[in-house]
């Protein structure tokens, strides 16, 4: 399967935090994830980092915690809601600061971050970028296309693959959003545009 999503409730309670973490590397194992150092440590740190926050400045008793991952577009998304219609404000904290750092390590570690409002409060997210995933032998049974493509990508180009194949366009899926606030750096090279953002959170959402 090439994409996963589940949510899950946590009470907003500083407590959720390890809670949260521990329940998303549960998932990663589930779903067979392939995460690197890199990837491990933005999950784990920007993971934290959004709990943390809607912990101090949501509202409500409880948290919803979604997680979406791609293996296609080598992607997981994390999505926090809490009650709160305040929507969080960028702070970037001096040297001597002891707190206010979260922001700055969630826009360093992710693809990309933002918030919106909901029906019943907001939600902030972040994406991660995985490395490749692996081609087990299931995926070879069941699809046996895609596991040709991605075996050529594996040689290399000095390799010519034993198939040829016809990449297919794939339809995208739309999705309501309102009243998006974009808190990713339009001026870092390696981001997206807000358009190519906005269709990668669809597919990684998966609906």
């Amino acid at each position: 399967m090439r994409l996963h999503s589940q949510s899950f409730l946590l009470a907003r309670d500083p407590t959720s935090v390890p809670i949260s973490r521990r329940r998303l590397q549960g998932l990663a194992k589930k779903w067979g994830l392939r995460l690197d150092e890199s990837s491990d440590t933005a999950l784990t740190v920007i993971t934290s980092e959004l709990v943390t926050n809607a912990v101090r400045h949501g509202t409500g008793t409880v948290l919803t915690i979604t997680v979406s991952a791609n293996l296609s577009r080598r992607r997981i998304l994390v999505e926090v809601y809490d009650g709160s219609l305040v929507l969080p404000v960028p702070h970037w904290a001096d040297s001597e600061d002891e707190s206010g750092r979260g922001m700055a390590l969630i826009d360093r570690l992710s693809l990309c971050h933002g918030a919106e409002h909901t029906t019943c409060g907001k939600c902030v997210w972040a994406e991660i970028a995985m490395p490749p995933q692996r081609v087990i032998r299931q995926r070879l049974i069941l699809r046996p296309r895609r596991a040709a493509r991605a075996i050529a990508r594996r040689l290399g180009p000095a390799r010519k693959p034993l198939t040829t194949v016809r990449v297919g366009s794939r339809a995208g899926h739309g999705r309501h959003s309102s009243a998006v606030t974009r808190i990713s750096s339009a001026l870092r090279p390696d981001r997206e545009h807000p358009a190519q953002i906005r269709d990668t959170r669809e597919a990684l959402r998966g609906s």
